[in-house]
């Protein structure tokens, strides 16, 4: 944690000069005679804190804030009003000259991925240009080993974060010459010569760095994380659309070859030893997790954290009665609370690379803010204290969590049939009154079917008409949701911009022990996002197997993330219900739901333009005015210009009248369709 607040520091400090430093052209990054940057490298701390300034794009642009680009997938929806760059992803309406400043904002440019990145990687080459030239104090040759190590993953996350959403991508190895000239600038190089070139990077900063930090060093590069980060690459680089299956493979270079590869940019051919690739990677990466002791959180570690801060089981419904199964299950679902938000301090052995995002803070920050419900707290003043309501999960994410039986609800013969899902829960209740206080408990009489029966990461992670929010955010009380009424998480007239328009919330990331008191104050911790936890390798791992038809091994995998979640085992039976590889999808969509994988899934399963399309995008009818138990409780297609080109597979390279890089680069050529 103290490198984050180290960055934090060091970055306003040092990018005080290097707001200069930016600029249209990618690679003028680092003009020449910038005097002040040899003192950063006078002795060891001034050496460290230069390096800390590498890592500052990881916290700030980032696949969590509700800006990124990674959240426009079928997950959730925003406010149609906040026309955010995922937004304009999802309504195919992007185009190289999209630009979008907030008010205050001094980082209008970090959504766009390309910018940053590229400004970032003029700062780790300007770092290793100086670490040998200065001799710094104190600064060890192990030390400088290490550093460059770093180095080499930065490198490599940061060019790796362009390749996933721009595609082929230029390769920037060394800092450049300031004197470089437009047709000396490298263009996009072949996707798997990024690839490769990615890969090694990664590999070099493995073979030196540690494979843990202590506590004060958490967030600077591991070997551990450097595997990790690999076994991802080249599990993309393995899927369809990059091996064989680009929508446009005619796609070319007109005026840069690739050594080795020429004019093209994408494989035209499908190679099964990319899987196996893959596949090796992925299990030298839970290897080496599992030897520097991570693992799966778990219900005790969990229940420790709800100890210390004094949280109570959470309200299931239908599991009122206290019975040993009931009991275990409700801690279940506090442990996948926790697991989001619990942070290394708390004995999270999951994080293997967790980051503190630039949107988070403690008792503060927009990260929060902008999923909590609209009205969380009456203060005593008679003003009302929440949030944006803006994660607004889809009718799609609803029904693809799976039932307690661990199926989905469409195929469990057990669930309630399809006819019954948005029809009351308790039989014979009625809904309550329209309080002008926050809605009381027997706001549950509310609750539909489909909300009922279903499996703990359901209701750890989604928010629901007749739910318990969380234990004491209501000023030290429950707040318990109903999305029908005008007077307290309603729709309205006079705030419709920060009302969800789905029916549901996500409160993902949202510490179970938030509070909001009545006099305006705040108490939650911020969480460490996982960059990279254990979940993902197991379902890593499963992929591959799946694509090499192991289906043995396949389904090994699924189960241990499924016997976490409390629900019954796969076998070969069920893949008559669904294909491994559909299994292995759902798993990925539940398990990492938010987390930032959908957007790239969707698109390297070159499944998006199903997915994605018009007319995929449902809610219940929640942007109605106090609107009956039934109105309510309709699903309707959601009222936004969702739709699907080809051209979405990719990011376009922007070019507008103060950065236009295909002006300025006569190498680089557009994504297609753009």
């Amino acid at each position: 944690m103290k490198l984050l607040k180290k960055i934090t520091h060091i970055t306003q400090a040092l990018l005080i000069p290097c707001c200069l430093l930016t600029s249209c052209n990618y690679l003028d990054v680092i003009p020449p005679a910038q005097a002040d940057f040899d003192d950063t490298m006078k002795d060891e701390a001034a050496t460290l804190s230069f390096l800390y300034t590498c890592y500052g794009y990881v916290p700030r642009c980032q696949v969590y804030d509700f800006k990124a680009y990674e959240l426009s997938a079928d997950e959730v929806i925003f406010p149609k009003d906040w026309d955010m760059y995922g937004q304009q992803m999802a309504w195919g309406t992007i185009s190289p000259s999209y630009y979008k400043v907030w008010s205050g904002s001094q980082t209008s440019d970090d959504f766009n991925i390309w910018t940053p990145s590229y400004n970032w990687i003029g700062y780790v080459h300007h770092f290793l240009s100086l670490i040998d030239e200065l001799q710094p104090t104190g600064v060890t040759e192990e030390d400088k080993a290490q550093y460059k190590a770093e180095c080499y993953f930065l490198e490599a996350y940061y060019h790796f974060r362009v390749l996933q959403a721009f595609g082929p991508c230029p390769i920037i190895p060394e800092k450049v010459d300031p004197n470089i000239t437009n047709e000396e600038i490298p263009g996009r190089s072949h996707f798997d010569y990024c690839v490769n070139w990615i890969v090694q990077k990664l590999d070099d900063a493995a073979a030196v760095l540690p494979a843990v930090r202590e506590t004060a060093d958490l967030g600077r590069a591991t070997s551990t994380i450097a595997k990790c980060l690999k076994a991802r690459v080249l599990l993309y680089a393995a899927s369809p659309l990059w091996n064989g299956s680009f929508p446009t493979p005619s796609w070319k270079n007109t005026n840069y070859e690739t050594p080795g590869y020429g004019y093209e940019l994408v494989s035209s051919s499908y190679d099964e030893t990319k899987w196996t690739r893959a596949l090796t990677a992925c299990q030298e990466a839970l290897s080496a997790a599992q030897a520097a002791g991570y693992q799966l959180f778990d219900i005790e570690t969990a229940n420790e954290k709800a100890e210390r801060d004094g949280i109570d089981l959470p309200f299931i419904p239908g599991r009122e009665e206290d019975t040993e199964e009931n009991i275990l299950f409700k801690q279940r679902v506090r442990m996948f609370q926790y697991l989001v938000t619990a942070t290394e301090g708390d004995n999270n052995k999951e994080l293997i690379w967790g980051q503190r995002i630039d949107s988070d803070g403690t008792n503060s920050g927009e990260a929060t803010t902008a999923r909590l419900p609209n009205r969380v707290v009456k203060k005593s003043n008679g003003s009302w204290n929440g949030g944006w309501s803006g994660f607004a999960p889809t009718l799609y994410t609803v029904q693809h969590f799976y039932t307690e039986n661990g199926e989905l609800p469409e195929d469990d013969p057990d669930f309630f049939p399809q006819s019954e899902w948005y029809t009351r829960f308790y039989e014979g209740a009625s809904s309550p009154s329209l309080t002008t206080d926050l809605d009381g408990e027997d706001v549950k009489n509310d609750i539909i079917k489909l909300n009922a029966k279903r499996e703990a990461r359901f209701y750890a992670w989604i928010a629901y008409d007749g739910c318990e929010y969380a234990k004491k955010i209501n000023n030290g009380n429950p707040l318990w949701l109903n999305f029908k009424n005008t007077n307290t998480n309603g729709w309205r007239a006079s705030d419709s911009r920060n009302i969800s328009g789905t029916g549901y919330l996500s409160k993902k990331f949202i510490d179970p022990a938030i509070n909001y008191t009545t006099s305006g104050s705040t108490n939650h911790a911020a969480a460490r996002r996982p960059y990279i936890r254990m979940a993902e390798l197991y379902l890593n791992l499963a992929e591959c197997y799946a694509a090499l038809n192991q289906e043995g091994e396949a389904l090994n995998n699924l189960n241990i993330i499924r016997k976490r979640a409390g629900i019954r085992d796969l076998t070969s039976a069920d893949l008559s219900e669904m294909s491994l590889m559909d299994w292995v999808r759902n798993e990925r969509f539940v398990e990492l739901f938010e987390e930032g994988h959908r957007y790239y899934d969707l698109r390297r399963w070159v499944i998006a333009p199903d997915m994605l399309k018009a007319g995929t995008r449902f809610g219940l009818t929640g942007l109605t005015l106090n609107p009956t138990f039934e109105e309510f409780n309709t699903p309707i297609l959601i009222d936004q210009p969702f739709k699907w080109d080809t051209k979405q597979y990719l990011l376009p390279v922007w070019s507008r009248s103060d950065y236009d890089e295909l002006y300025s680069n006569p190498q680089m050529v557009q994504a297609p369709g753009y």
